[in-house]
């Protein structure tokens, strides 16, 4: 059982911690394992935890996958309970028919005059007056008993109450009081086996209206970061904070591939082989290409202008940077490149106060508008320099991190005082 994959499918479905721990034969854990295989494309939990961080897409077919998991089992553990409950009244259902067969057999041959008619009586009467001369016996003062026989007078003693406890419940049972208390009984069951199933039944079908909820609220938000994904590789994106999305973007830009230079492939960089900032994989993800098939000869063959544009839709667009304030857009477009857009969109969320989603919406923006420029461009390069000297790499670019994220929090300023005396 790989126990990281499943722990990781908990924090995307928390309630399959119940499931998995009261499946004995193990079926759902395979399953959730196979889904976040499926989802992921890897087994390796660090690298799925990074795939589902990095790809909301991935992250919600799997809620989607794990919540028809979810479901599943549910109906398949009320079915369980349903066939328990069917059996149990079954058991008492025949054994009450076993009784109730006796006392008829017994009836019939009183019936035909049948001498075994007999049989009955004679034994009740005979285990009757066993008993009773036993318990005369066994209470006179004048009896006692060898200290040898003790056990065996016990075992016969046993024996007696028993009989005569089956002599008692066979009459009584079958006078008409014990008739009615029978049908009582049976009705009795059949009420509770009813109710039991319309309870079933309303579980079974809450659990399908569940599942019915959380598979839409998933294709929704699916459908929704397609359509973000589209609106990123538009050229048409819409204007940021009363200038031309161009402008912006363009002079964000510029200030980044100052930072970032031509060809680089440093064994010590994680991110492998970039030109103007631009990594193989994000090269490979951006043109629909497998990362084996991205070579040097690739990479160094990528022009400023390819570059540009891969920022654009890669991170300056995924990042929602044209709805941005001046110079906090500068903010988060830059530690998105460097970073990650996820990350970047985090940090701010965090910043301002917000549900910490990775997706800048209306609730973020407006969070966002309602803090001071300068104020946020500050915090958010102090929490991007806590973010770098957490890595076990700063000792080897730390100096470089520092200085770029120094150069970006000044220009920012800048643009964020240059800004303000028009919006006043």
């Amino acid at each position: 059982m790989a126990f990281p994959l499943i722990a990781l499918a908990a924090t995307v479905l928390p309630g399959l911690v119940r499931l998995v721990a009261g499946d004995r034969a193990g079926t759902v854990a395979t399953a959730v394992e196979q889904a976040v295989q499926a989802a992921t494309g890897t087994a390796d939990p660090v690298d799925a935890k990074q795939r589902l961080d990095q790809d909301p897409a991935a992250a919600a077919a799997l809620r989607t996958r794990l919540a028809e998991i979810a479901v599943e089992q549910e109906r398949l553990q009320l079915e369980a309970a349903e066939k328990q409950r069917a059996v149990e009244f079954a058991t008492l259902q025949a054994r009450i028919a076993d009784t109730q067969g006796a006392r008829v057999a017994m009836l019939q041959l009183s019936g035909n005059r049948d001498p075994m008619r007999w049989g009955a009586p004679v034994v009740s009467v005979t285990v009757t007056m066993m008993f009773v001369l036993a318990l005369v016996i066994f209470t006179s003062s004048r009896f006692h008993i060898a200290q040898d026989n003790r056990e065996m007078v016990n075992i016969i003693l046993g024996a007696l109450v028993a009989a005569f406890t089956a002599v008692i419940n066979f009459w009584i049972g079958s006078s008409q009081g014990s008739r009615e208390k029978d049908a009582t009984v049976r009705a009795l069951q059949a009420t509770q086996a009813e109710q039991a199933n319309t309870a079933l039944n309303a579980q079974s079908q809450q659990a399908s209206a569940a599942m019915a909820s959380q598979t839409q609220q998933a294709k929704d938000a699916i459908t929704s970061l397609q359509s973000v994904a589209e609106a990123a590789r538009s050229p048409a994106a819409p204007a940021a904070a009363g200038q031309p999305r161009s402008q912006a973007f363009d002079r964000a830009v510029a200030l980044i591939l100052e930072n970032e230079g031509g060809f680089s492939n440093d064994p010590r960089d994680r991110g492998g082989m970039t030109n103007f900032g631009i990594t193989a994989r994000t090269y490979a993800d951006f043109h629909g290409l497998a990362l084996e098939s991205v070579d040097e000869a690739t990479m160094r063959a990528l022009t400023r202008e390819q570059a540009i544009e891969i920022y654009r839709s890669n991170y300056w667009n995924a990042a929602c940077c044209d709805r941005l304030p001046p110079g906090l857009d500068l903010c988060v477009f830059d530690f998105g490149v460097n970073a990650g857009v996820r990350r970047a969109i985090l940090l701010l969320q965090e910043l301002v106060g917000v549900t910490q989603d990775g997706s800048v919406g209306a609730i973020t923006l407006a969070a966002t508008a309602a803090c001071d420029p300068a104020e946020l461009i500050g915090r958010y390069a102090e929490r991007r320099l806590a973010y770098y000297r957490s890595l076990e790499n700063f000792d080897a670019f730390g100096r470089g991190w520092t200085l770029r994220t120094t150069r970006m929090r000044d220009a920012a300023m800048r643009m964020a005082q240059a800004r303000q005396p028009a919006m006043a």
